[in-house]
């Protein structure tokens, strides 16, 4: 009887190990994850805020007064004369 009772505590001593090394297994996957996951939280946040910034870009190069500056500054565009505008009526 003695020899069944030591190796049911040495099993059940493997047995724990086991457990007790599988938990602390996961709770290292469980931070590495946690990890993973705040770091792409600040990516998403990243990339929000650029497209904020590229959304007021945007904005700011498809505003009329900025594309009728250029078109005078840069292409030496100018409204039309009077006489050189006809009007079609029906």
């Amino acid at each position: 009887m003695n020899v069944k009772n030591v190796i049911l505590t040495m099993a059940l001593l493997v047995a724990s190990l086991i457990v007790i090394v599988d938990y602390i297994y996961l709770q290292h996957m469980t931070r590495n994850k946690f990890v993973e996951l705040q770091v792409l939280i600040d990516d998403k946040n990243n990339l929000n805020a650029d497209w904020g910034r590229l959304q007021i870009e945007h904005s700011y190069y498809v505003n009329n007064s900025k594309i009728e500056l250029q078109a005078k500054t840069q292409l030496g565009m100018k409204l039309p004369e009077k006489e050189h505008i006809l009007s079609i009526k029906r």
